[in-house]
């Protein structure tokens, strides 16, 4: 996928984003891994991602692909300087369900295809290519009550 990562602010901007994940630490692109800001002398230099400007006010960028499947935190800077540095300001934030390869959003739910196995009630949600499950749901249903546990 691409373009996962989006922010809106002023043309003319140098902006770059790093990701989070529950525990606070940052990825590393260059070691694939997640690790505490500053290990090994690293800085925002060593995290970030670059985002393009596509005009209008509008920055993009692509959420690394070898994340594995997760809930994020994506924090946008401005650049001030000629590279990202630790005193850039933070600028926008958001939050991303990673599904290995590809955002899941609700649009995808409910876009694509989804089957449910009669034998065990759980309900299988299709990716684009109709092949690919992102999310599974399992209800279960008492005398008064229905519960949906998905599995990611």
């Amino acid at each position: 996928m691409a373009n996962e990562i989006h922010l809106d602010y002023a043309s003319g901007n140098t902006i770059y984003a790093v990701v989070r994940n529950a525990a606070g630490q940052v990825w590393y692109p260059a070691g694939a891994a997640f690790e505490s800001w500053g290990n090994s002398g690293h800085n925002a230099d060593n995290y970030d991602i670059a985002l393009t400007g596509k005009g209008g006010s509008r920055y993009v960028g692509n959420f690394p692909a070898n994340i594995p499947a997760g809930r994020y935190t994506v924090q946008m800077f401005l650049r001030a300087g000629a590279n990202p540095a630790d005193s850039d300001e933070l600028i926008g934030g958001a939050r991303i369900i990673w599904t290995g390869s590809a955002e899941l959003t609700c649009e995808r739910i409910l876009a694509n295809k989804a089957v449910q196995n009669k034998a065990t009630g759980a309900i299988d949600y299709y990716d684009d290519d109709g092949q690919t499950i992102i999310l599974t749901h399992t209800p279960t249903d008492g005398e008064s009550s229905i519960t949906r546990t998905p599995s990611s």
